[in-house]
């Protein structure tokens, strides 16, 4: 074990005393690193985030609307659909048998006002039953509306968290009056921030939320329409087949016809997120597959020029009594070592890069700690792939020409 050790600090001791050289070997492997790691850390917090914006539509939900959930659609194709009906819930509830609960979800963008505060506001128009279906917030303050404020068309909103910073600084927005589309409406509820959202709508943080009997008697010409269906994510795919079955019914359509309405949920931007993120990291291990080979074909250049360096403190080793294994371990260890150096440096400038987006950048990106452990096993392999060849053919010197080389 000590001859181990000593011959370790062998190696070590050869980095050192060429630590220059050491340094601009590792550069290749301290970028593969580097790309690597910010890469995985910029993916796995770009996942994190997006799960979060995902909470809002939720994986027990199911949207009827005009347009499917796609960036890659012939717009000339869907813009004559008909507008979605109400009176299409009817036959939901009556057909259904995956459907739990129903709310129609009628959506604008107004101007709100409170005080000399003004901004645009995305308004919500549900039912009562609605609160029963949030997905990724919930009420913290106030109450939802009930069924007979419901009934009455009252004048009553639940505001998000950004409508609550921007419009009350923070103060209890429960009681007052803020104004839209010149309508005075009072705050009964406050919804749980969200944060940024990374898909269109994923957040709550900007939304109006009243009843949709207010919604249609004031803001009737504008916005669209939306139903959104409870069901158990179990059942997610029948259901979905089964709306589709009974909207074609709803609509009376033929059965060459062509649906004019569109089933969404939220697996749809799931799928489209997956196929950009499969790109993006792609990309980033593609470069960084390439620094790496590049970097441990330097390392074992560098190694080979050590061991001719070095020949004749070989031969002169092996005749004072080291083995084979002796010198095979004091170059693997040299090998590493380099390769721990770049690696580490690649990491050092990740957290920090990491840090400084984290304090300045919406986005936070996590620095996962078991990626200093992958990232040390990465670069013992490297070295030991990298240096093994050198160092066996140091290790099988002949001890007599060694001494004699030059």
């Amino acid at each position: 074990m000590n001859s181990l050790f000593k011959n370790i600090l062998i190696g070590l001791a050869a980095v050192r005393a060429n630590l220059t050289r050491v340094i601009l070997t590792s550069l290749g492997l301290t970028i593969g690193i580097f790309t690597v790691s910010i890469v995985t850390a910029g993916v796995s917090s770009i996942d994190k985030e997006f799960d979060k914006s995902m909470e809002y539509y939720g994986n027990d939900k199911i949207y009827v609307g005009t347009w499917p959930w796609s960036f890659d659609f012939d717009w000339w194709q869907y813009r004559n659909r008909p507008k979605i009906s109400e009176d299409s819930l009817e036959y939901i509830t009556k057909y259904s048998t995956y459907i739990s609960d129903v709310s129609i979800k009628k959506n604008t963008w107004t101007r709100g006002s409170f005080g000399n505060k003004a901004s645009w506001l995305q308004l919500n128009g549900v039912y009562p039953g609605y609160d029963e279906m949030l997905s990724g917030t919930k009420i913290v303050n106030g109450r939802f509306f009930s069924q007979n404020e419901w009934d009455l068309q009252r004048r009553v909103v639940i505001v998000g968290g950004t409508v609550r910073d921007g419009f009350f600084d923070g103060e209890d927005p429960i009681g007052k009056k803020i104004r839209l589309n010149n309508v005075t409406f009072e705050v009964i509820g406050e919804l749980k921030k969200q944060g940024m959202g990374m898909v269109p709508g994923g957040t709550l943080d900007n939304l109006v939320i009243m009843p949709s009997s207010t919604f249609s008697r004031i803001l009737t010409r504008w916005g669209f329409d939306e139903l959104v269906l409870k069901t158990k994510p179990e059942d997610m795919s029948k259901a979905k087949e089964e709306v589709g079955m009974i909207m074609r019914l709803a609509r009376k359509l033929k059965p060459d016809q062509d649906d004019n309405f569109s089933v969404n949920s939220a697996d749809a931007y799931q799928d489209q997120f997956d196929a950009i993120k499969i790109a993006i990291a792609g990309m980033g291990f593609l470069v960084t597959g390439i620094s790496l080979v590049v970097s441990a074909i330097g390392i074992m250049n560098v190694m080979f020029v050590s061991v001719r360096e070095r020949t004749r403190e070989i031969g002169l080793r092996k005749a004072m009594g080291a083995t084979s294994n002796n010198i095979l371990i004091q170059f693997l260890s040299e090998a590493v070592a380099i390769s721990i150096i770049g690696g580490s440096t690649g990491i050092i400038l990740v957290k920090l890069i990491t840090m400084a987006l984290s304090a300045f950048s919406p986005l936070p990106i996590d620095f996962d700690i078991l990626l200093i452990f992958y990232t040390f096993m990465i670069c013992v392999f490297i070295g030991v792939s990298a240096g093994m060849v050198p160092a066996r053919t140091a290790a099988n010197l002949n001890p007599i020409d060694a001494l004699r080389h030059e």
